[in-house]
């Protein structure tokens, strides 16, 4: 069945929840689990089927789903499906009839010339390492991937829609092709998998002489794709994602005025982006950005090994959280819980998910709105001499300025000036977010239950002057000053 694309996007999203979930219904439905799983050349299984095995091998005939994981899976020539493929695990090979779309998640999907679709629209919805469509393969309907690389040797009777790293087409679509793909200028930095027989091609796009796509194909990457000409009858749109276009490279007029019309617009996207989320964070949890302002000026250098050290630590920290839910799950699931099963699934993923989006948030907005704030009060205070606290609208006024100048200051096309200045700002934001909420964690443990019942938002940190001069004597008449003292007009 024919399945519109935003639609398509959310299935592959919940490929490895469905998974999780259905896999835990074996004895609702026939079912096989083991070492070694085989449904025979004779073997006739009239209703959907589920599985946990390490080898599953299809001969016969399954007229309904086919739902479970595997190491390996593979419909041989003759098998027969009539329904869904739910599968994961390490490799899925197609070389039987099926009569539904097909859903993976795993490493590798092969399918082969022999592989026969009873269904005109037939899709394949995958989040693997490889895809891949072999010479005289045909997919009757979409091709949709979230994954490393995807190969299309064979005929495609849809769209393709490709997030990931490289696509290489040197078949037929019949359909149009969207893509996100990677840096052509990379190689590969991915291990082959030789236990699998899968290597991984360079990143980038690659349309290669003799291939034909019937419509438009829109793709994003670093850098501009190859296409063999008359390979794309309808149109070629490129989009400049993920890196910097270089003035210095520019050769005529009209491409230098394109470039610096890019510049502006994506410059402007940034401002509106920041100014809007600032405008929410200064509204809900004004100290988180002030105050963490504070530290991006005084403390800089820290600041960035902060936020180097959070950005380092999160990625495992996510892939511990995975791996131990998992164990979990697996665990819950062999001693048959099987509502338990998937509740806690659902749960693994929802913290997954969240701790990636947390981490990706504070890394590509929250740290760049705090160090636009910041850039917004050093103009105030040395170029306009505006002193004082202020209210809302001061605070509005000076992350307004601060965003413009940084947006203009980081999307220059100097690839390595723009990029550096964005990533080390970056990072010094979200090390001053890091040690605003270590400052204000210790600030609660400090004050107990009277702090307990006082929001985030109005809660205020104190950063001691005394804690800056550790180990250095105090400079001439602040030895008597209280505790806590910490100078005048001190937030500006």
């Amino acid at each position: 069945m024919h399945m519109k694309t935003g639609r398509k996007r959310k299935i592959a999203l919940l490929v490895l929840l469905a998974l999780l979930g259905l896999a835990g219904r074996v004895e609702a439905s026939d079912g096989m689990r083991g070492d070694r799983c085989v449904v025979g050349q004779d073997d006739y299984i009239a209703e959907d089927f589920y599985f946990f095995c390490r080898l599953l091998d299809v001969y016969g005939t399954i007229d309904g789903d086919l739902i479970g994981l595997a190491a390996e899976v593979t419909l041989h020539r003759g098998s027969k499906v009539t329904g869904d493929l739910w599968v994961g695990g390490g490799r899925l090979l197609v070389e039987g009839t099926v009569g539904d779309d097909m859903h993976f998640a795993g490493l590798s999907v092969i399918i082969t010339d022999t592989a026969r679709f009873t269904d005109s629209r037939i899709d394949l919805v995958a989040a693997a390492l490889n895809v891949e469509l072999r010479a005289n393969a045909v997919l009757p309907g979409d091709l949709l991937v979230y994954g490393y690389q995807a190969l299309v040797a064979g005929a495609v009777g849809g769209d393709i829609d490709f997030a990931g790293e490289a696509l290489i087409i040197e078949g037929v679509v019949a359909g149009r092709v969207d893509a996100e793909v990677g840096d052509s200028r990379r190689s590969a930095d991915v291990p082959d998998l030789p236990f699998y027989d899968l290597s991984f091609e360079n990143p980038g796009l690659a349309i290669l002489p003799g291939a034909l796509v019937e419509r438009d194909v829109s793709y994003r990457s670093v850098t501009q794709a190859e296409i063999a000409p008359g390979t794309v009858q309808g149109r070629v749109r490129f989009e400049r994602v993920g890196g910097q276009p270089d003035i210095t490279k520019v050769a005529q007029p009209d491409d230098a005025a394109q470039l610096m019309r890019e510049y502006a617009a994506t410059s402007l996207r940034d401002v509106l982006s920041l100014v809007i989320l600032g405008a929410v964070a200064l509204r809900l949890v004004p100290n988180a950005v002030r105050l963490s302002a504070v530290q991006v000026r005084r403390r800089t250098i820290p600041a960035v090994g902060w936020g180097l050290a959070t950005f380092m630590l999160s990625i495992p920290l996510v892939i511990v959280v995975l791996v131990l839910g998992l164990i979990v799950v697996l665990l819950l699931y062999l001693i048959k819980l099987n509502s338990l099963t998937i509740m806690v699934g659902v749960g693994v993923l929802l913290v997954t998910g969240s701790m990636a989006g947390g981490f990706s948030f504070l890394l590509f907005f929250m740290g760049r709105v705090v160090v636009s704030y910041t850039i917004g009060q050093l103009i105030y205070r040395y170029i306009l001499r505006i002193a004082g606290q202020g209210d809302f609208r001061r605070w509005m006024g000076m992350l307004v300025v601060g965003a413009v100048l940084y947006a203009l200051l980081t999307n220059m096309p100097v690839p390595a000036l723009g990029l550096i200045l964005e990533l080390i700002t970056a990072l010094a934001g979200v090390g001053a977010v890091a040690m605003y909420g270590r400052a204000l964690f210790q600030d609660v443990r400090q004050r107990g239950p009277r702090l307990a019942g006082v929001g985030a938002a109005t809660a205020t940190v104190t950063i001691p002057a005394r804690a800056e001069w550790a180990g250095e004597s105090l400079p001439p008449g602040l030895d008597n000053l209280p505790e806590g003292f910490t100078g005048f007009d001190e937030d500006w």
